[in-house]
């Protein structure tokens, strides 16, 4: 039950990133929300983390998770980690941590991933 409730998320990002709907994909992050990208840098706060999105989506504009990993850590937190693909480059994501708010949506509270290639 909470992985379906969680998926359509997840899921979510991912189809609302390939529609260019980048304003939705930042609005799943909570305010204080950290976003860590390996050999990039640290993102604190939705503004500095609708910024890189802002900045990277002038050239990404389609993305893939494949070999994803989601596991239940309570019932208000899930983490998923994954491989993922742009049409920039590809890399993993070691850490989406998804937490359930008061109102039952779902929203990230930390982000990290590295860029293992760039095309």
């Amino acid at each position: 039950m909470i992985i379906n409730d969680f998926n359509q998320y997840t899921l979510g990002w991912i189809e609302s990133f390939n529609k260019g709907d980048i304003e939705s994909c930042i609005n799943a992050y909570v305010d204080d929300a950290i976003m860590v990208v390996k050999n990039v840098g640290e993102f604190k706060g939705k503004e500095e983390v609708a910024q890189f999105w802002n900045e990277t989506t002038k050239t990404a504009n389609h993305i893939e998770y494949s070999n994803t990993n989601i596991k239940v850590i309570d019932e208000k937190t899930v983490h998923l980690d994954s491989d993922w693909k742009m049409n920039i480059g590809e890399g993993i994501i070691t850490l989406e941590e998804w937490v359930k708010q008061e109102d039952n949506t779902w929203k990230l509270v930390q982000d990290e991933f590295e860029i293992l290639k760039q095309y």
